[in-house]
This record gives structure tokens, C-alpha cells and sequence, in this order.
């Protein structure tokens, strides 16, 4: 868990709790809500604390260690490592499964645009919304 180790360096405690979030985020598949990773830690430690999961996962953000990522009605959070420091969102809105893809020209395409106004944008987050091929096929089985 070296990423938490710029929690110290920042002058913020390394506490067991947020050490146990860190680790459930980190196994998490995907992307975890909040009462998710509460659920899978009060598997191993009952009665954990959903306001500590939330307190962490927001000091996780702020450090730079999480992203907070908006999947339709719902926050959902993923670490930041190497490697998918950049990448954007498919949502079905059938079904509500979630899928990384990796579209480099995305953030270019961004930061070009906004060099014309002269604005400095910090992070690209996209969702694209649609449905997804299983829904699709779900979709057309029900037509036939």
C-alpha cells in the first residue's frame, strides 16, 4: 500500500481504518460505492464505520489517491495507480454495468479546445450512456 505512505507525507494519520478502506477499494472489481465497501470490510471487521468509509474514500480523493466517479445516479470510487491515471466511462442504462475504456484523444481533444479560451482544465471525466451488448441482444430477443 505505498500510496498511502503520501497520506503521511501530507501530515495526515495512517490510521487502521483508512488503511482497511484503501485495501477494499483496492480489491474492489471495478468501481465500488461507498455501501459497498462498507459491506465487504464489516465482512471482516462488523460493525465498521459507514461514515468512516465515506470520510476516508473523501480524503483518498483529495489526496489524489481515489477518483470519484459519477455513474448515472450514483458515486461510485477507483483507485488511482499507474497506468489508468486517464481513462473514460460507458454506462448501460439498462442494466447498470459499468466499462473502462481507454480513449487518449479524448483529453487532447479537450485540452485543444480549451487552449482557445484560455482555460486550464485540471481532469477530463466522460460518461458515455447507452446500452451494452448483452442489454441489446436482451433487447432483441424481446422483439422477435
Amino acid at each position: 500500500m505505498d500510496g498511502l505512505e503520501a497520506l503521511r507525507e501530507r501530515g495526515k494519520r495512517l490510521t487502521p481504518q483508512r488503511r482497511l478502506v484503501f485495501s477494499a477499494l483496492l480489491e474492489s472489481p471495478g468501481h465500488a460505492t461507498a455501501d459497498e465497501l462498507c459491506a465487504s470490510i464489516s465482512h471482516k471487521v462488523p460493525g465498521f464505520q459507514r461514515t468512516t468509509v465515506y470520510r476516508t474514500l473523501d480524503l483518498l480523493v483529495e489526496m489524489g489517491l481515489a477518483r470519484r466517479v459519477q455513474l448515472g445516479h450514483i458515486n461510485a470510487y477507483e483507485p488511482i495507480q499507474v497506468g489508468n491515471e486517464s481513462h473514460q466511462h460507458l454506462l448501460c442504462d439498462r442494466c447498470g454495468a459499468t466499462y473502462d475504456v481507454s480513449a487518449p484523444e479524448v483529453p487532447q481533444w479537450v485540452a485543444r479546445s480549451s487552449a482557445k479560451i484560455h482555460f486550464h482544465v485540471d481532469r477530463v471525466e466522460l460518461v458515455g450512456h447507452g446500452t451494452c451488448a448483452a442489454c441489446q441482444h436482451g433487447l432483441a430477443s424481446e422483439l422477435a
